[in-house]
């Protein structure tokens, strides 16, 4: 959960967990120095979630995540470690895993023995309008967001067939770079740091419960035929783990419901449950699957025990 998205203050996530049963909720933070597109951006900031754990304590365990940018890094994880944080997250920031200022901030997770949640999502065109009316809000709205990625797909198919509406969205748009969306070097940060337990989520992420992906959704629909690369990342490396949190985890497991029971069953033991502030009906999913109690219980509450041990 995040204190701040979706209007949600502490009382909020509160209320919203008694309703669901919840006894204890992750906060996390979401801090980005320089974002690249300044829209898809929300400053998420730590002393909101150390101001909710204080009121709450018994409620919340606080996570914080700063940009790898941040001056004095090693001190300020050293100032929360002393406050109270369990873990890092959620980092989410336009690197690669890469570079070498995420080869640094990890050594410093490692020294601390942190768990680390983190976002992918794959580079885009994003649509910024310039003014003000209506048709600058709707044509911001079908280019980017709206219909899970489709009118975007449909109009820029269209505009490419159409000198003035082409000009207009090229004039409009600006390139985002994406969030720690490479794979290859994901999979080679988890080998080269073995004393982090990483948990993914995110479209990215979990759009690759598939291996075949189709340019037209930004949460990939349908039948998943394959398993894609995180079934194969789970199975081989211990340290990484998943939530199925947000439209991307809710998506992923409700787009197929015999794939998603053996990706459930498989990885039982290294998949975590959340909301990220959303009001999806995950749990009476996941109980229609019709796992083990055992598994469903390690999804539910053990394994977030497990990885803050």
């Amino acid at each position: 959960m995040h204190v701040g998205l979706a209007r949600y203050d502490a009382d909020t996530i509160i209320r919203s967990m008694d309703q669901k049963g919840v006894d204890q909720s992750w906060l996390l933070t979401w801090e980005e120095i320089n974002p690249p597109v300044q829209t898809l951006h929300m400053d998420l900031p730590r002393h909101s979630v150390l101001e909710a754990c204080t009121k709450y304590p018994d409620r919340f365990v606080p996570f914080y995540a700063p940009d790898p940018a941040t001056d004095n890094l090693k001190e300020q994880f050293d100032q929360f470690n002393t406050l109270g944080i369990k873990g890092c997250g959620e980092l989410k920031v336009s690197n690669k895993w890469e570079d070498p200022a995420v080869e640094s901030y990890l050594e410093i997770v490692q020294k601390h023995g942190l768990a680390i949640i983190f976002h992918m999502e794959n580079p885009r065109m994003q649509y910024i309008r310039n003014k003000e009316g209506f048709f600058q809000w709707l044509l911001e709205r079908l280019m980017n967001d709206k219909y899970n990625g489709v009118s975007r797909y449909y109009i820029t198919q269209f505009a490419e067939k159409t000198g003035i509406l082409k000009r207009k969205i090229k004039r409009n748009q600006v390139y985002f770079p994406g969030i720690l969306y490479d794979f290859s070097s994901l999979e080679n940060r988890i080998r080269q740091f073995p004393g982090i337990r990483f948990i993914g989520h995110g479209p990215d992420f979990w759009n690759n419960i598939s291996s075949l992906q189709r340019p037209k959704h930004i949460h990939q629909k349908g039948s998943i035929k394959a398993f894609g690369i995180i079934d194969r990342l789970l199975e081989e490396y211990d340290n990484l783990y998943c939530d199925i949190s947000g439209t991307s985890g809710f998506n992923a497991m409700n787009r197929d419901h015999q794939q998603s029971r053996l990706f459930l069953q498989k990885h039982s033991s290294k998949i975590l449950y959340g909301t990220d502030n959303t009001s999806f009906p995950l749990v009476e999913l996941l109980k229609t699957m019709k796992l083990e109690r055992e598994q469903l219980e390690m999804i539910l509450h053990k394994n977030a025990l497990k990885v803050l041990e």
